[in-house]
């Protein structure tokens, strides 16, 4: 076998390991939450223009909350999310993945939010029971 045959097949090996792998990729699990409303926070970026200069831009961030099961997540930073495009009292479908909570919109669009803090939902049970003394 000449080097560009061994190159092609490889290629084509690789290929095939690639759309193997992409079909056996289940779909991930959302979980229900409400949307219990939202507070306005102003954020204000520094930047420094590299000659000594510095400039600041401030803004108007919307910081949703998320009541789920067990938590209460106080959310930002979701594209066409913040343009208020939900309700307070909306029911969503939403997963989180590390510092990120992903709100499924349009049945398989997602909006992707940044995770800003989280609290215990007030009367939510503890998933372990507590250790007797």
């Amino acid at each position: 076998m000449n080097k560009s045959t061994i190159l092609r097949t490889t290629f084509f090996i690789l290929l095939i390991a690639t759309f193997a792998a992409s079909k056996d990729k289940t779909p991930p699990t959302y979980q229900k939450g409400t949307i219990s409303g939202y507070e306005t926070r102003m954020d204000t970026k520094v930047h420094s223009y590299g000659n000594g200069n510095f400039g600041s831009a401030t803004r108007h961030t919307k910081v949703y909350e998320l009541k789920g099961a067990d938590l209460v997540y106080q959310i930002d930073d979701c594209g066409s999310f913040q343009s208020g495009k939900f309700d307070a009292g909306q029911s969503v479908d939403y997963r989180v993945d590390g510092e990120r909570l992903y709100i499924l919109h349009d049945n398989d669009k997602e909006y992707k939010c940044k995770i800003e803090g989280t609290r215990a939902v007030e009367g939510a049970k503890p998933d372990a029971p507590a250790a007797k003394q």
